[in-house]
């Protein structure tokens, strides 16, 4: 077996999952079977989700009722934004301010067993974790920002981020991407699930305000106000085209080593990234103005590049957030480190820059990007 794909198996995203969980995705999947190239990450994936249980009941018996009481004196700051738009940029200044906390690697990946295991987690994760990011050259490590969205996928079956393990049943989970059509009951699971692990995230972490950068929450404005309402929030906005083509790499080089079922074809997968997009910030569009007064902040990535160190001020001037002359050596260390990190380049086809311009024409009016 290739080194590769040891690799791949050590880094599936569902290994913290619930056995319970693991069954009811399995269950609801249960038309499309597993793909006979995919059974050796499958029965990985399974074998190390029950080998695991007795950790994640002593922990849940243990931890449970003082996570509940948890009290969330300081209301989080989302970083809104569809992936590949300088969300992990942007996490990565800010989270230089140590009043801040992020949702890191362990309590993503194992959000069901951190309270009880994070520094063993911590070893084995630094050991199998891939020194780059697959869809680009960002660094990984332990300790920066993940999105809280892997540690939902891993509580319940209400994540888009399902659709990459189980790709032929993906309009199942698309609607968890932008909450269209979502009845009651899966909403109100939803916010008890989240509401529980940034509880438990904060409980950790000792009180501090969470920088949170999941691009799901883009479309979740509503939930989330309705969990925080005084929450702050930023959104970072990229030119279109570039976010395309870089989702288009993630769709290519990063969904593989999860996929559990066959592929979809070129076709289909182009339309999902498509409808994707479309929905999340046709419901961002309707839903931003439900953020209070003084409480949201939109910033285009080309500008950031530019000018990192004001947009940040701006950021903690605009929201009110006390502190940034105190975080501001910190924050000029990091993106000092940053400058000579080279963004992938993209080559697009012509059909698809066509079909872009006509598809995303709502966000090149909305924020003002000039078309092909």
């Amino acid at each position: 077996m290739r080194q590769g794909y040891i690799r791949d198996l050590s880094i599936q995203f569902l290994l913290g999952c619930t056995l319970t969980n693991w069954v009811k995705l399995l269950w609801q999947n249960r038309d499309k079977p597993i793909h006979i190239k995919s059974l050796p990450k499958f029965l990985y994936i399974t074998f190390v989700i029950i080998l695991l249980t007795p950790v994640r009941l002593i922990e849940k018996l243990v931890f449970d009722i003082r996570v509940k009481r948890t009290k969330i004196d300081k209301e989080p700051i989302f970083i809104l934004g569809h992936w590949r738009s300088g969300t992990t940029y942007l996490v990565n200044m800010l989270s230089q301010d140590q009043q801040f906390g992020v949702t890191n690697a362990m309590h993503c990946f194992g959000p069901n067993m951190f309270l009880l295991g994070y520094n063993v987690m911590e070893k084995v994760l630094k050991k199998i974790l891939p020194k780059n990011r697959h869809m680009d050259s960002v660094v990984l490590d332990t300790v920066s920002s993940q999105e809280e969205e892997f540690a939902i996928a891993n509580m319940s079956t209400l994540s888009n981020y399902h659709l990459v393990i189980f790709p032929r049943n993906h309009y199942k989970y698309q609607k968890y991407a932008s909450f269209h059509d979502m009845s009651e009951s899966e909403l109100s699971e939803w916010k008890e699930k989240y509401l529980y692990i940034i509880k438990k995230v904060t409980f950790q972490l000792k009180g501090k305000r969470l920088l949170l950068k999941s691009p799901t929450n883009t479309s979740r404005i509503k939930q989330l106000l309705e969990l925080f309402p005084n929450a702050r929030f930023i959104h970072i906005s990229r030119d279109p085209y570039k976010v395309y083509a870089s989702t288009k790499r993630l769709y290519d080089n990063f969904f593989p080593v999860f996929e559990l079922q066959k592929r979809i074809s070129e076709e289909e997968s182009e339309e999902t990234q498509f409808e994707i997009y479309e929905n999340m910030y046709r419901k961002y569009f309707e839903e931003r103005d439900l953020i209070p007064p003084g409480h949201l902040l939109e910033i285009r990535y080309e500008d950031v590049v530019k000018d990192p160190m004001g947009h940040i001020e701006k950021i903690y001037t605009h929201l009110g957030i006390e502190g940034f002359e105190k975080a501001k050596p910190a924050i000029k260390r990091y993106i000092e480190s940053q400058k000579n990190y080279k963004p992938n380049k993209h080559e697009m086809d012509p059909r698809i820059i066509k079909k872009v311009s006509k598809r995303f024409d709502f966000t090149f009016k909305k924020w003002g990007y000039p078309k092909a």
